[in-house]
This record gives structure tokens, C-alpha cells and sequence, in this order.
């Protein structure tokens, strides 16, 4: 994708999330929520240009996390706590997916893991869910995070 068309992509994730900003103040979660679905999708096209973005020095990996935490609460005010910690946890996943390329700084990678796993255990605090698929995926996560050298006992 050429420079101008990555850079439009972001400026149009930009637009479109303060709108769904707006809209989420107000109270107007329906459309908040459609929009800051829009926003994902621009998100997930940076992220399908990671050296490009590295290049142009768009904050790809913050602008998929605030897009995912963005319809997280939304969801969460809407009363669909399912979607709500789905997203929380696909924040998750995405970074350990990260994690495995070289060419980013693992420093970061580690820093937004870190709120990112603070963010679901909050929201997993409010919505008391203590499931058994919690448990497993709090297990996987654990894994995940021994295996990557992000684990400190």
C-alpha cells in the first residue's frame, strides 16, 4: 500500500473513533458502536502493513488496542459482557501474536501486554464472570507469556 494511502487509513481510524468518542459520551452506544466498528476495520488494515506502518511511524499496535478497548466498553455498557471480554482478550492474543516478530520493539510489545492484561483482569473484576473459560484462558495466557520470556516468578 503506497505512503499516502496508509496515511489516509490512519487519519480515517482517527476521524472515525473521535466521532464514536462523541458519541459514547453522549450516551449514544448504538452508533458509538458502529463506528468504533469501522474504526477495528481500518485498524486491521494498518496491522495487514506493519513495515509500512513501522516506516511511516504509525502506532499500528496502539491503534488495533484502543480500537478493541473502545468496543470492549461499549459492549460492556451495552450489557453484552460475551463481546465485551472477547475483545478484551483478542487485545491479548494479538500481542503474544506480535511478540513472535523480530522486527518490532519487545519492549513495547511487553509494556502493552501488560496494560492489556490489566484491562481484561478489570473488566473481568466488574463483570465477576470467574468461569471455567476464564480459568483456561487466564492458563493460556500464563503459558504464552512463560514461552515468550514475558514471565518473571
Amino acid at each position: 500500500m503506497n505512503d499516502i494511502c496508509m496515511n489516509h487509513e490512519e487519519r480515517y481510524w482517527q476521524t472515525l473513533t473521535t466521532s464514536a468518542n462523541t458519541f459514547f459520551t453522549n450516551g449514544n452506544f448504538e452508533k458509538a458502536l458502529s463506528l468504533y466498528k469501522k474504526a477495528l476495520y481500518r485498524a486491521e488494515i494498518l496491522n495487514n502493513h506493519l513495515l509500512d506502518c513501522k516506516r511511516l511511524n504509525i502506532p499500528f499496535m496502539q491503534v488495533y488496542i484502543i480500537s478493541c478497548n473502545n468496543l470492549a466498553n461499549t459492549y460492556e455498557e451495552l450489557g453484552n459482557i460475551t463481546e465485551a471480554e472477547n475483545l478484551s482478550k483478542r487485545n491479548i492474543y494479538y500481542l503474544l501474536h506480535l511478540a513472535s516478530n523480530k522486527s518490532l520493539d519487545i519492549n513495547e510489545i511487553q509494556t502493552e501486554l501488560r496494560r492489556a492484561s490489566l484491562h481484561y483482569v478489570e473488566l473481568a473484576e466488574r463483570i465477576n464472570s470467574g468461569n471455567i473459560q476464564q480459568e483456561q484462558f487466564f492458563k493460556t495466557i500464563k503459558e504464552q507469556l512463560i514461552e515468550n520470556n514475558f514471565y518473571y516468578k
